[in-house]
């Protein structure tokens, strides 16, 4: 019978990584593990089957198994095993950052490629894993050549749809610059990068209204601040904290 754990949610993740064996030996398999969970009331039997695992899919469909998320190296399926079971969604949201540094008066922004483009604050996608704090300050610096100290979350925005079909969460993220002198990585994606004094960014006819709106709200300081951590030693612990200080 596969390997396999049982979490605290009473659901079974089987461990395929060393399974090499053929389709009848997966049939087998498959059939006593369902059988056993079912045995044990168990809720879901997840399987993850990577590249090479593939061509059980129709193996696992045919026992009832449905599809739920892909990723680059595996592709998930799910067995319910007692019909009110909660199954979670697969990932719903993809979450974006814009810096806001102000220094002497001046906002950093940036312009795209496209002649469209006005200037916004510079910022982008977190990565799978990444903190805010960090993307935030990785996406300025990739953009600008601008190093920054996280500061605190200014807002959020949402959207839906994108053209992946998710809502688009995007923080707008309050940093403060540690030096002036700009240098542009993201070249591919970054066509001007400056300094804009912040009453002609606010007063210019070229700034979309939704950028216009962030700055003057920006403007206030009444952020989210990042709250410490070191306390919090269970293992369910959060990534990140942010609260009011006002």
């Amino acid at each position: 019978m596969f390997h396999h754990t049982v979490d605290s949610f009473n659901c079974v993740t089987l461990d395929l990584e060393n399974f090499s064996g053929t389709e009848n030996q997966f049939l087998v398999e498959l059939v006593a593990i369902i059988e056993v969970s079912r045995v044990n009331s168990r809720k879901l039997i997840w399987i993850d089957l990577r590249d090479a695992l593939t061509r059980f899919i129709p193996i696992c469909l045919k026992h009832g198994f449905t599809f739920h998320s892909c990723r680059d190296s595996a592709t998930r399926l799910v067995l319910k095993l007692q019909e009110d079971a909660y199954v979670p969604f697969y990932p719903t949201h993809t979450v974006g950052v814009g810096g806001f540094v102000l220094l002497d008066g001046q906002l950093l922004c940036v312009q795209g490629h496209s002649t469209a483009s006005s200037p916004k604050l510079p910022g982008g996608t977190v990565d799978l894993g990444e903190k805010i704090a960090d993307a935030v300050i990785r996406e300025v610096y990739e953009e600008t050549g601008v190093s920054c100290e996280f500061s605190s979350v200014l807002g959020f925005a949402t959207r839906f749809p994108t053209n992946l079909g998710y809502t688009d969460i995007y923080f707008v993220c309050e940093l403060s610059a540690l030096n002036r002198d700009i240098v542009i990585t993201d070249t591919e994606e970054i066509k001007h990068a400056s300094w804009v004094d912040i009453d002609h960014y606010l007063n210019g006819g070229h700034i979309s209204a939704f950028n216009r709106h962030v700055a003057e709200m920006s403007m206030q300081r009444l952020g989210l601040t990042q709250v410490s951590q070191d306390s919090y030693k269970d293992p369910f612990a959060k990534q990140e904290i942010f609260w009011t200080n006002a």
